[in-house]
């Protein structure tokens, strides 16, 4: 089974790791890989739809129903659709190579989305809404998932693959930051159209941008490559998705709750600056870690992360006003970044080179799942019983991922950041002897 995981290729050419004493920040020697100043800009405006659609589509299906119910269940079929579409769209990015399928999905998204302002506003059959919905969210181009896989590509698993993540894992944070404000500042002063529109626009630029990078862009896979194990036969793989997901359902609870602790409070506009705390808090957090020289094993570290994260998810629930839900939110959020960057090193390293773009695309499935879920969840139990009621679904999904991590831990392999990737598919090692695949090395997730 040794061919299921080939060592990945040499770095490329800046991915090495840096000299003891040599100058510079890990930052600017991951800035500096040749090729990779010419995708940046491109990815940052085509990610930042990701944070703008679905709420572009709330406030504008709100406007012309008068329902947010109605808003919030279009956007909700958006958000399922792409769920179920990214993985199936990775697979596609792996096989065919990213201009093709980047373009292609670009196409798709703008009909949905065209077709999503023409039936809403025209006062068309409600299935109508919903069903451009569904195209528009199923056809969203993963750019941050092509932009890992780049990275992956361009770095081999090098010694600053981590501070890579980091600066991905930051850029999701500020786009989390800005998207909102933009949707929410154009809705309100220009068109409740506008929303939307510019969620188009934004992504027709940098999707296009990006597909044009082909010199960074990992390829088609070869014709002769045999094809790759299906990622979620792995228990391994199984493992990091049911882990984000858990986390998924966190941010769509957290969300909620804060807006709406945030209007229980009577300072409703505090709601964005408690979202933006909790973004902040863990945008400054991944980058820390980028930076930092890890000595610990990888999963001795994700584990490690899991088990704050959960603690972490469960802090505001001790907010008894706005005053102590800021630095709460802030050190809720600190705990998120260093998870998902360790979660991507994990998928990078057990997944062959050619199957990267689908690791990733599943775990981007894994957040967008749980968004789906956590948020209605959140929005049930605070219509029962306040806003605080709404901060159990964070609470009660960090500890289903640290109950997930600390329950299928040895299904993880024990594997360095930047060391050979493992050769088999891992089991626990008190698996029967007949399992064809070798028990893995196991070491105390306190490191």
């Amino acid at each position: 089974m040794t061919d299921l995981l080939p060592t990945p290729p040499a770095p490329a050419r800046g991915a090495e790791a840096p000299a003891p004493g040599a100058g510079g920040s890990v930052y600017r020697r991951t800035l500096a890989t040749p090729g990779a100043a010419r995708f940046i800009g491109p990815a940052f405006v085509g990610r930042l739809p990701i944070a703008m659609h679905a709420l572009g589509t709330v406030l504008f299906v709100q406007d012309r129903s008068g329902s947010y119910a109605v808003g919030g269940a279009v956007a909700a079929a958006g958000a399922l659709s792409e769920a179920v579409c990214v993985p199936r769209v990775g697979r596609a990015l792996d096989r065919f190579g990213q201009a093709r399928v980047l373009l292609a999905g670009l196409a798709g998204h703008l009909l949905g989305a065209a077709a999503l302002l023409v039936t809403v506003w025209a006062g068309a059959p409600r299935p109508l809404w919903f069903l451009a919905a569904v195209v528009a969210g199923g056809c969203l181009p993963p750019v941050g998932t092509c932009v890992r896989a780049r990275w992956s590509a361009l770095l081999g698993g090098g010694a600053l693959l981590p501070a890579a993540l980091a600066l991905e894992a930051a850029t999701d944070e500020l786009v989390f930051i800005l998207g909102p404000t933009l949707v929410t500042a154009l809705v309100t002063l220009v068109d409740p159209a506008a929303g939307l529109l510019a969620s188009a626009v934004l992504l027709g630029v940098g999707a296009l941008g990006l597909a044009l990078q082909h010199g960074t862009d990992p390829g088609p896979r070869p014709a002769s490559a045999a094809p790759p194990e299906r990622i979620m036969r792995r228990p391994d793989a199984r493992t990091l998705v049911a882990i984000v997901f858990a986390i998924g359902i966190g941010f769509g609870g957290i969300d909620v709750a804060m807006v709406a602790f945030a209007r229980e409070e009577g300072l409703a506009a505090i709601g964005g600056l408690l979202l933006g705390m909790f973004a902040a808090g863990s945008g400054i957090s991944g980058l820390i870690t980028g930076a930092r020289r890890h000595d610990r094993p990888l999963r001795a570290r994700l584990l490690r992360s899991i088990a704050l994260l959960t603690a972490g998810l469960a802090l505001p629930l001790a907010g008894v006003g706005v005053a102590t839900m800021i630095p709460l939110a802030v050190l809720a959020g600190a705990t998120v970044a260093p998870t998902m960057i360790n979660a991507n090193a994990m998928m990078e390293r057990i997944v062959p080179p050619h199957a990267r773009t689908e690791g990733f695309a599943w775990l981007t499935m894994a957040v967008v799942g749980g968004l789906a879920v956590g948020s209605p969840l959140a929005g049930r139990l605070i219509d029962a019983g306040g806003a605080r009621f709404g901060y159990l679904v964070p609470a009660g999904a960090g500890l289903l991922a640290g109950l997930t991590a600390l329950l299928r831990r040895l299904y993880l392999p024990d594997v360095d950041a930047h060391g050979p990737a493992p050769a088999s598919v891992p089991r626990p090692a008190s698996a029967p002897e007949s399992t064809t695949a070798p028990a893995i090395t196991t070491v105390d997730p306190a490191g």
